[in-house]
């Protein structure tokens, strides 16, 4: 098959509908929702055409057959209803928060239906959670009986995007297992897991965008400090970590509009896998006349200089994202205002919980406690112990890295907890427990 769409033409304005989950507006998530519907697709079911109120009269009548003092029911109902303490039971009653009522996603929201999008991506289409081991009481479990018979198999959610950054879809899928085997963890801190990722995914993105021709993306150095830490000028890799990605997530709306422009209808992919398919297909001469011919429409369009014909497809690539970047630096336009807005925006809706302002160290990136204790345990995950250095490595794994100041702060916090041990006092030796 072609890798790209033999009549590439240029189009009047940049679009964007794949791998960044930021519009310039609109922008403005319900994380509950969220979390509903990557749980649905998690487990590919769904809850569709019940709404709450009728659960809750379905509850009533399984009780009332089943109890001796009617008037208990009461009791019940203020208990779990009332008080919507009903969703803390099971995991499975989050997807009431993603219900819909018809065939689409709209009232969904729409950014809400992209982020969702970015955590299929990462899931993929792995094998659904079939198996969430609530411990539960006599009175739960009824109530989760009486919803069980109300899902139905959601198949719609197939992944329409190959994973951009494979190390961070696989770490995903690993951390989703992890919660699931703890379903009150899960219920906890699900949440807070997706926008943890969002980040890491985002970021971990901008740092890769321009590493197209290295292949699939590796982990790419980007340096925290912890809440409590003073953020010297003098610690280079922690006064360099926003400045770099403010840096690169200038270049994530150019180069993925680029990208959106010369994808096939299937399964989108990345850039770097786009560029490895045009370059092993046996039609060279093919994909260069596909790619030179709309490089100078492109151009044109744009009113940018031609770059003249590509001899090469990584030169042709090259010209593409050049152009892609160089339209966004035309005064004329608004298109530099338009990416500023898309950077800013990104910046505010979902990484904003991980940057401060240090005085003279200026903005840096910082992880508070929650946030540490969170990837500690998903870092660990189904081990019950790890190394230090091996925990260090998972972090990285996921996008986060910590210098070996901030290390030293680490380690005292964990000590502070109470799941350390200590063999020696060499880093080596030093053990740290997860806290589920």
């Amino acid at each position: 098959m072609f890798p790209i769409p033999e009549d590439l033409a240029p189009s009047d304005k940049n679009k964007l509908t794949s791998y960044l989950p930021i519009r310039n507006k609109g922008n403005d998530f319900e994380w509950d929702i969220i979390t509903g519907m990557v749980l649905g697709h998690a487990m590919k079911k769904q809850i569709k055409q019940y709404d709450f109120d009728q659960f809750r009269e379905d509850c009533r009548t399984q009780f009332l057959v089943r109890l001796d003092q009617p008037s208990f029911w009461d009791v019940l109902d203020r208990m779990y209803f009332s008080t919507k303490a009903v969703f803390n039971i099971s995991p499975i009653f989050l997807l009431f928060k993603a219900q819909r009522k018809g065939s689409g996603k709209a009232e969904l929201g729409a950014s809400n239906v992209r982020m969702g999008d970015l955590f299929f991506g990462l899931t993929g289409n792995a094998d659904p959670l079939n198996d969430v081991n609530d411990q539960l009481n006599f009175v739960e479990r009824q109530m989760l009986h009486v919803l069980q018979q109300k899902l139905t198999d959601d198949t719609g959610h197939d992944a329409s995007e190959k994973p951009y950054l494979p190390y961070i879809a696989k770490a995903f899928q690993d951390d989703i297992n992890f919660l699931a085997a703890h379903p009150k963890y899960l219920l906890q801190e699900l949440t807070n897991t997706l926008r943890l990722y969002a980040f890491s995914y985002c970021s971990q993105m901008a740092l890769n965008i321009a590493a197209w021709k290295d292949g699939e993306p590796v982990s790419k150095p980007l340096y925290f400090i912890l809440d409590v830490e003073k953020a010297s000028t003098e610690r280079i890799n922690v006064h360099r970590g926003y400045r770099l990605f403010a840096n690169t997530s200038e270049w994530l709306f150019p180069m993925l509009s680029a990208l959106e422009a010369i994808q096939r209808k299937e399964l989108k992919r990345p850039l770097w896998q786009v560029f490895k398919d045009c370059a092993d297909h046996p039609d060279q001469d093919g994909i260069l006349k596909v790619l030179n011919g709309y490089l100078d429409a492109f151009a044109k369009v744009r009113e940018l200089p031609s770059r003249g014909g590509a001899g090469t497809v990584e030169a042709a690539f090259d010209q593409l994202i050049g152009l892609a970047i160089e339209q966004f630096k035309v005064n004329k336009t608004t298109r530099s205002e338009i990416n500023e807005k898309y950077t800013k925006e990104l910046e505010k809706q979902i990484c904003g919980d991980f940057i401060q302002t240090r005085g003279r160290a200026g903005r840096v990136l910082v992880l508070n406690q929650d946030q540490l204790l969170l990837l500690t345990n998903l870092a660990i995950g189904m081990n019950e112990k790890l190394r230090l250095h091996e925990l260090m490595d998972e972090f990285r794994r996921r996008g986060f890295y910590l210098d070996g100041q901030t290390q030293q702060v680490l380690v005292g916090f964990y000590e502070r907890m109470g799941n350390v041990e200590r063999m020696s006092d060499s880093g080596d030796a030093v053990y740290v427990r997860k806290t589920v």
